[in-house]
């Protein structure tokens, strides 16, 4: 893993947001969905953003569900997408569908000398957006933490979702604008991993208000304001999961 004598430039202890292994079970279906908002990447990206994605995939495994969305089906390290977590499967679909869910980084991964601390409830679902594509000369990944520092520069603005259906729980026809900083995600279906599920159950189903930042920019402390917002972006996804061929690494 690379390393370097600047703080900032870190990595993360983990990532398991950038690496979707995909083995048996991982899927290509087609879709439809929406990523748009602003970021503010420095040496990168600043300004509208619209990732414009066109490939949907979902893989469960245990009652954790990873999706992504991406523009293109090249391998992840050549790409811009997003990678979506979601645990306690069985728990969204028994009783919070349609419920917003606060997005953050799993318990056990953390900023540079901050501590794992046990936490009564954490975040049941987790958030990258990475740029593999538009950000060749730089590795680019922005996750969504519970909270970020909102700035008045822009960089945390983002439209409302394009045809946004106001009961999606997402905000689709809020004004834009500067908001709370933290990060919402609403699901109305979700895969449970059966095989033999009817269409309906193998839905998937959903939209989100994310805001970005770079973890290894918060305190080391733990204990300093959240780290700076570099970027807001909501989204809208609704795909069927259908069995395929396995994403392949390589050509």
């Amino acid at each position: 893993m690379m390393s370097s004598k600047r703080p900032s430039q870190r990595p993360l202890a983990i990532l398991p947001l950038l690496v979707l292994a995909c083995g048996t079970g991982c899927v290509n279906p087609e879709g439809g969905g929406k990523v748009a908002g602003t970021l503010g990447v420095p040496g990168c990206w600043t300004g509208p953003f619209d990732l414009k994605p066109d490939f949907f995939g979902a893989y469960y495994h245990r009652d954790n569900l990873q999706l992504r969305f991406q523009r293109g089906s090249d391998n992840q390290n050549f790409s811009d997408g997003v990678s979506m977590h979601v645990s306690d499967v069985a728990k969204i679909r028994a009783s919070l569908y349609g419920q917003p869910l606060k997005v953050g980084l799993p318990p056990e991964v953390t900023p540079p000398n901050v501590p794992i601390e046990p936490r009564a409830s954490p975040p049941r679902v987790s958030f990258a957006l990475y740029m593999q594509s538009s950000c060749k000369a730089q590795t680019v990944a922005l996750y969504a933490v519970e909270e970020v520092t909102v700035t008045s520069d822009g960089s945390c603005n983002a439209d409302p979702i394009p045809e946004a259906n106001p009961e999606d729980g997402c905000k689709g026809t809020q004004a834009a604008g500067v908001g709370s900083g933290r990060s919402l995600a609403t699901f109305h279906s979700l895969y449970n991993g059966d095989d033999q599920a009817s269409a309906k159950d193998r839905r998937i189903k959903g939209c989100f208000d994310i805001y970005l930042a770079d973890p290894r920019e918060a305190a080391s402390d733990g204990k300093g304001p959240a780290p700076l917002c570099r970027g807001h972006v909501r989204g809208t996804f609704d795909y069927f999961f259908e069995r395929g061929r396995p994403a392949q690494p390589f050509p």
